[in-house]
């Protein structure tokens, strides 16, 4: 049936229960194994006698654990400090100056979890505009900490002063937590376990792989665009050439697409940064500034707040959208709605050569019901019939609710014979559902079915012919499926005895 689509679940932060310590072991146990390979990354990207720039381990088990809020447990924090230690000590730093550095790294990761979990007001899922203002809360102060036992650790071990070394920390952690957390947290995991698991077919993968192209395309091609101008021009204007390709994934793409070319693009302005065009002139790759970094955290920020903003407006319109088209209590498309999407299909059926068929149905006693159980009762008797009418038909069938007690359901590409079985079924259900129910107070259904053979009747013909049907089904005893015969002038054919198919 013609359905909205269900929104996307929101991840949200889950009150801790009792988890057997063998999965926390475990969990605990991958945590430390990604850190470990993300810290390699981060130590074999680094510049000689400076820390890494490029440092995704923090910002990686923050959003792990913002996302996974039952993880951050005790196994969990040991298993990623021994991940940092593993990682410094396997590449031949010692004991100590592990112990202080990676202080600083875990420090950073535990007040931005506290900080969240005070705040509590932070999307998970970035689809809102305000979004981006409490994420660079978190990494600020997540960032900020991590300074402030980083500070501690240039002093002993490199002898620079506090305030440079927080600066310093500070600064790289900012921009790796604005660039890699969102990410993160915005990584469509459900989605690719949902695929894996259901195996879509090669065709679904290529219309999927068109889809995705088509909302990466122009983004793709400005940002590639872009690199060489940068690379040949240099300088500090060189970081903003990409601007335009990621304001155009933020209008154009959702948030995860947008934070895709952000990571791209800061990868690729540190990289100019670092080894500009005159690179081969220089004895030694260029350092990177604090304001740099600060800025490359600045313009990452620009197109994140465009991207939820962006998702938060489709997000209220596709609310509106089912407001204004849906029936709030049973699902079924408002009056105005379901005309147009009939006139519709009733017009790509006659292109076709193919049947449409129409049911009027209209709930027996409803007004008995309402009078003896109440309005709650007469909104139930509604919800549970829209149920029935959804469990009879496929996908391919338009069910809308007319007003009051009375719905109609078109069946494109179904003749006669067809659709007043799938009437009677509907019929059927109703009263074995309502007696079980209510009993004798229940509501039945009564139905009065039209059909045109190749579509030649309009809309109107055919909820004219189908009312009268409904009609004469009330007129008689109810809880029947009354099949019209449709006029001479809709079909040019002779009339057709009116059938009535009884229980």
């Amino acid at each position: 049936m013609h359905h909205p689509d269900p929104p996307p679940p929101r991840n949200e932060a889950v009150r801790p229960h009792r988890v057997p310590w063998s999965r926390q072991l475990r969990t605990g146990l991958a945590f430390g194994l990604l850190v470990f390979v993300a810290c390699l990354i981060g130590i074999y990207s680094r510049m000689p006698g400076t820390l890494a720039v490029f440092w995704p381990a923090n910002a990686l088990l923050l959003g792990l654990l913002l996302r996974f809020p039952m993880a951050a447990r005790v196994p969990t924090w040991l298993g990623a400090a021994l991940g940092y230690l593993a990682a410094d000590l396997a590449t031949g730093s010692d004991l100590a100056k592990a112990v202080l550095l990676n202080a600083a790294n875990l420090v950073g990761v535990l007040v931005g979890c506290y900080a969240f979990r005070r705040i509590r007001t932070l999307d998970l899922s970035l689809d809102r505009g305000t979004s981006v203002g409490w994420l660079a809360a978190v990494a600020t102060a997540a960032a900020a900490s991590a300074g402030v036992m980083g500070g501690v650790a240039d002093v002993a071990l490199f002898g620079a002063t506090w305030w440079s070394g927080w600066l310093d920390w500070f600064s790289y952690e900012l921009v790796n937590y604005i660039v890699i957390l969102p990410l993160v947290l915005t990584f469509p995991a459900a989605a690719l376990v949902h695929a894996a698991t259901h195996r879509p077919s090669a065709e679904a993968w290529i219309r999927a792989g068109a889809a995705a192209w088509r909302v990466m395309m122009l983004p793709f091609v400005l940002l590639t665009a872009s690199l060489a101008p940068a690379w040949l021009m240099g300088g500090l204007g060189a970081l903003t050439f990409a601007m335009p390709a990621l304001i155009a994934a933020a209008l154009i793409g959702d948030v995860f697409v947008t934070t895709l070319f952000i990571a791209a693009s800061t990868a690729w302005s540190l990289t100019l940064t670092v080894f500009p065009a005159n690179a081969a002139a220089l004895s030694t790759p260029v350092p990177i500034s604090v304001s740099t970094l600060i800025g490359l955290s600045l313009l990452a920020g620009g197109p994140l707040v465009i991207a939820c903003a962006t998702a938060e407006r489709k997000r209220l319109y596709r609310a509106l959208h089912l407001a204004m088209t849906h029936d709030d209590l049973t699902d079924a498309y408002r009056r105005g709605e379901f005309m147009r999407l009939a006139e519709l299909d009733i017009v790509a059926a006659a292109r076709d050569e193919q049947p449409s068929s129409l049911l009027m149905m209209d709930l027996d006693h409803f007004k008995r019901l309402n009078d003896t159980f109440g309005h709650r009762a007469g909104d139930a008797a509604l919800i549970d019939f829209a149920a029935t009418v959804c469990g009879c038909v496929g996908d391919g069938a338009l069910f809308g609710r007319l007003g009051g007690e009375e719905f109609a359901l078109l069946l494109p590409g179904v003749a006669a014979e067809a659709s007043a079985e799938v009437a009677e079924e509907i019929r059927a259900r109703q009263e074995d559902h309502t007696q079980q129910i209510a009993g004798g107070l229940g509501t039945t259904v009564s139905i009065g079915v039209a059909c045109s053979p190749t579509s030649e009747a309009s809309l109107t013909d055919l909820l004219s012919a189908a009312d009268e049907a409904l009609y004469r089904a009330k007129a008689t005893q109810r809880n029947v499926v009354v099949v019209a015969t449709m006029p001479l002038s809709a079909l040019g054919s002779e009339v057709v005895t009116p059938a009535t198919v009884d229980r």
